[in-house]
């Protein structure tokens, strides 16, 4: 029996079935055009967004090339470089447009050159090796990683006894890798160093601790010096038995540097969260003009009159061997810059880094620039990162 009229039941149904999947096939290609349009739109708005950060950042770069450079030409204070200059000065957030620009200059001659461990030739240099066991034992980390750092940069493959570590430590790990047996390239190379793993949590520490008061300097085969008016007492205290007081000698007024690699907010003026002040705030905090005022501060004496000798080398010193043994005057290991009794001092800079932040809509970049300057005042950029150092 048949049904006129009409269609049969069963027939209107998958009618309407199909209709019903064509209009949803439909609505999800719709959706999903209109998302993907969405998402196109939005990852373009993001790289505005990025190129807007990247060109904010350089135009903060020059700016800190021209505080330099202006620092230089204007000559206060014999062309020294202090933490008075006005490229120490942070510069607060500045809004443009829909974001925000703020930054500060450090000088990286007031810290300890970890390419400094080592002479021309790639071997270990003891007066230097030294000094970083010094700075190790100030801020009570193990002295003994010392041993580590050295091998990480010397060109030989044999490991410090008895703590050092060379290829056959380092391929052992897990992923395995190994020593660069090179200048570090960044002070965050640390973290690939034994004894400074980032996944041990007292290492980490140790990283955080040391990273305020190290640098990476390319060192053009002789020991970068370090700039008494911007040295962290940490770093004044490590560069000899003289200066063990490096707190007084210091010409920091708080313990701002410790937030390194952050820029120091010098416009808040809460007690509670700003830096710490050092002890003897009464204290000089009056630039030096010249090494030989520093030595002279140091050592308790009268500050030398200009041209006078008050920074004369004394005779030469046997040096050490990160292994102890000695090397004596004559000795074909005798470093000559070696023989004075403390490492380079200077008190003016070549060596800046720059870090830049940028904030706009939810982003933020952060840009590292490390500058050097020449007698005239122009600037050249050794590297440049971003987001990390």
């Amino acid at each position: 029996m048949s049904i006129r009229g009409g269609r049969h039941p069963r027939q209107r149904g998958i009618a309407v079935i199909t209709a019903l999947l064509i209009v949803a096939l439909g609505t999800i290609t719709m959706v999903a055009i209109a998302s993907r349009q969405q998402l196109d739109m939005q990852r373009e708005r993001n790289e505005a967004l990025i190129q807007q950060a990247r060109d904010l950042a350089a135009s903060g770069e020059r700016f800190a090339a021209v505080l330099l450079y202006r620092d230089r030409k204007e000559a206060l204070r014999d062309n020294t470089d202090s933490l008075d200059d006005d490229w120490a000065q942070t510069i607060p957030p500045v809004p443009i447009d829909n974001a925000a620009i703020q930054g500060c200059i450090t000088d990286m001659q007031g810290r300890f050159n970890l390419n400094n461990l080592v002479d021309p030739e790639g071997r270990a240099a003891p007066l230097y090796v030294d000094q970083l066991r010094r700075l190790l034992g100030g801020l009570n980390i193990e002295t003994n990683k010392a041993e580590a750092i050295v091998d990480w940069i010397d060109t030989n493959i044999d490991p410090t006894i008895p703590d050092g570590a060379e290829d056959d430590y380092y391929t052992s790990l897990d992923p395995g890798y190994r020593a660069a047996n090179a200048p570090f390239a960044s002070v965050s190379e640390l973290q690939l160093i034994k004894g400074f793993d980032p996944q041990v949590e007292q290492e980490k520490e140790d990283y955080e601790l040391l990273l305020p008061h190290v640098s990476a300097l390319p060192s053009a085969g002789q020991p970068t010096a370090v700039n008494v008016n911007t040295a962290t007492p940490a770093v004044i205290s490590s560069m000899g038995d003289d200066y063990v007081l490096g707190g007084d000698l210091s010409r920091w007024e708080t313990l701002a540097y410790e937030d390194y690699p952050e820029c120091e907010d010098i416009f808040d003026l809460t007690v509670e969260e700003g830096p710490e002040t050092l002890e003897g705030a009464d204290r000089d905090l009056t630039p030096y003009t010249s090494v030989q005022e520093f030595r002279a501060l140091a050592g308790g004496d009268e500050v030398p009159e200009p041209g006078a000798d008050g920074g004369q080398a004394p005779a030469p010193q046997p040096q050490i061997r990160p292994d102890g043994t000695q090397i004596l005057p004559g000795d074909p290991d005798y470093r000559e810059e070696g023989t004075t009794a403390t490492v380079e001092m200077a008190v003016m800079s070549r060596f800046f880094e720059t870090r830049i932040d940028v904030i706009a809509e939810g982003l933020r970049l952060s840009q590292f620039t490390l500058f050097e300057r020449d007698e005239d005042g122009r600037t050249r950029i050794v590297r440049r990162t971003r987001d990390t150092l």
